[in-house]
């Protein structure tokens, strides 16, 4: 998996602050942030997937 693709599932607000849903294209792997805005949190969910190594694993598995 070069790049990952993420596809918005929800927005919503909880507890005061904006949080958005992602999943992982091609998967059933979802993705929960708090951001300000819908950009952010891309970055942010990208962010994770790779701190997590979660990229490297997809890839792997894709081949």
């Amino acid at each position: 998996m070069n790049e990952i693709e993420l596809e918005l599932v929800e927005e919503y607000e909880l507890l005061g602050e904006k949080r958005y849903r992602f999943r992982i294209k091609g998967t059933s792997i979802y993705l929960n942030v708090t951001a300000k805005d819908v950009e952010d949190a891309r970055q942010k969910a990208i962010t994770m997937v790779k701190e997590i190594r979660l990229d490297a694993i997809l890839s792997k598995l894709t081949g």
